[in-house]
């Protein structure tokens, strides 16, 4: 790397379209200054003709790769915002972006679709928007009611939850007559409760707005106590 590649590339990204780079060159562009950097620190006098040149020969190097770096920068948005208003394939050349400079496209990208989606669609196309606000609500329900089995044990809390709970020994004939829908329900917990053992044998604590399947026996007891809501 030199000055004369330098102002080059520097002639070439002057145009409209991006130039292919070697994967190296900014490496080397940052070696090529490195160089003239060591050279300057060698010379005693900073008035003299050698330095005053090499001085130049730095600032310009400077220069230029910065307007390089803009121009192609500029480029890479442009392309990003055409091919996003776009139904068509990019038909710029990919190939020519370094991989940095691909990631600088994509980033673009995806904030112009994404912004263009809250911002745009709704006014286009109000019925697009209103479903995929639909399907984002069932999705989050869907997240929300999720079975909780924790992992803690807590012997104390258990005998205190259980107290209010029919014996496991006394129910256990009656449940296994009985089908899976009577078995468990669905409830919704109305406020924070200790670790608990239920009627499955499994350890629960639960939190207030927990949606949870506990065994109907259990789900009952929480009822009665005011504390869970039946939901299915």
């Amino acid at each position: 790397m030199d000055g004369n590649e330098l102002k080059n590339v520097l002639r070439d990204e002057g145009s409209s379209t991006l130039k292919s780079l070697h994967p190296g060159f900014y490496r080397d562009v940052e070696k090529y200054l490195k160089e003239l950097e060591e050279e300057l620190t060698k010379i005693d006098n900073p008035r003299s003709v050698e330095f005053k040149m090499l001085d130049n020969e730095l600032q310009s190097a400077i220069t230029d790769i910065e307007i390089i770096f803009m121009r192609r920068i500029r480029k890479i948005i442009d392309y990003a915002r055409t091919n996003a208003f776009s139904s068509m394939p990019p038909t710029q050349d990919m190939s020519k972006l370094l991989p940095e400079e691909k990631k600088v496209y994509d980033s673009v990208l995806t904030a112009i679709n994404s912004a263009r989606s809250e911002l745009l669609i709704p006014i286009l196309d109000p019925q697009a928007a209103s479903n995929k606000d639909k399907k984002e609500a069932s999705r989050n329900i869907k997240d929300d009611a999720t079975v909780k089995i924790p992992d803690a044990f807590n012997a104390e809390s258990s005998e205190h939850m259980n107290a209010d709970m029919p014996s496991e020994t006394s129910n256990k004939d009656e449940i296994g007559k009985s089908n899976i829908n009577k078995e468990f329900v669905v409830v919704r917990i109305l406020e924070d409760l200790p670790t608990f053992k239920a009627m499955d044998n499994r350890n629960y604590t639960l939190h207030a707005e927990d949606v949870v399947v506990l065994p109907t026996l259990n789900a009952k007891g929480l009822i009665k106590r005011n504390v869970a809501q039946i939901i299915l």
